[in-house]
Parts: structure tokens; sequence; C-alpha cells
């Protein structure tokens, strides 16, 4: 059943790489340090930030607080985003990051096993 929808926009001229540490969790900023290109670095904080906007938006309408940090976004062995918590091990959380040139855009879903 699902639970709660969300989705975000960014444009990524707005998000400067000094808030990275604000934004993304331990495990996501040590990817984020290895990334060599700016324009990668940008990308990828830009893709989290609006994923986890997403997800926030999606977890208001299922009466779920949480909060930017609290939320991890990995990618599998075949480059796909997920959420990687166990604060949500009750439910399943679909997303989508994509990014075209100036912009980073995300989407959620927030599904329960009942």
């Amino acid at each position: 059943m699902i639970k709660g929808i969300g989705t975000d926009i960014v444009e990524n001229i707005r998000i400067e790489q000094s808030i990275a540490k604000r934004v993304l969790n331990q495990k996501e900023f040590e990817i984020f340090n290895q990334l060599k290109l700016d324009k990668r670095k940008q990308e990828f904080l830009c893709g989290r930030f609006a994923a986890k906007e997403a997800i926030i938006k999606a977890c208001s309408q299922a009466d779920i607080e949480v909060f930017m940090r609290d939320i991890i976004v990995l990618n599998d062995n075949l480059n796909r985003p997920y959420v990687d918590n166990p604060k949500f091990e009750n439910l399943r959380i679909s997303i989508s990051i994509s990014h075209e040139k100036d912009y980073s855009v995300a989407f959620a879903i927030i599904e329960s096993f009942e």
C-alpha cells in the first residue's frame, strides 16, 4: 500500500558544496570525497539533496518524521539508488534520481508491507 509520494527538483547552481556535511551522512560523504571532478561532486550532492527532499515529502504524508541526515541514499551494483536505513525496515522506499545539465530531480514512493 502506498503511504506517500514526493518529488523535488534542484537547480544545481543553488546548492553549494560547502553544505555537503549538512546534507550527506558519513557513508555518502566518503563517496562524495572520492569523486574527482567538481562537476560530478556537484551532481552527486544535488541528486542526494533532491532525493532526500522527495523522501521527506513522502514521509510527511505517511506521518513519519525524518531529517535529511537520517536518510542514507546509496547505489547498488547496477548503480540504482536505494535507501539504506534500519529506521525504514517496515517500509519500501523506491527512489529515482535524474540529472540534466543544470538540474537534478528525484522522485520517491513509500510503501508499507501490509
